[in-house]
């Protein structure tokens, strides 16, 4: 694993969180992807960005300058509240768990 850095700093506004995920041609063709993707940027972060890459081939690869490593989106939140309940409501889906969305 490898800190590429960016050479770029950002500061997102309050609502807003960012994730980097990767570049899909980087990583089918040479198995380079960032090593927690999504990765979050969280809005109070102020600072250069960085990608944490992860070589998952047997293949030596260079960065070089300029080279599109990964892709930031963007996310606008909103503040939510939680609260603790005694029963949850009922749902096509409920508790079924993975792959419970394709049963018919």
């Amino acid at each position: 694993m490898v800190r590429v850095k960016l050479g770029i700093a950002i500061q997102l506004p309050f609502n807003v969180g960012g994730f980097v995920l990767p570049r899909s041609g980087l990583a089918s063709k040479y198995l380079i992807a960032p090593i927690n993707s999504p990765g979050l940027i969280d809005p109070g972060y102020r600072g250069e960005l960085m990608v944490p890459l992860m070589n998952y081939s047997k293949e030596s690869y260079t960065v070089t300058k300029h080279e599109r490593i990964a892709q930031l989106v963007a996310i606008t939140t909103e503040n939510l509240e939680f609260h603790e309940v005694d029963n949850l409501d009922d749902s096509e889906r409920s508790d079924g768990g993975f792959g419970s969305t394709g049963k018919n």
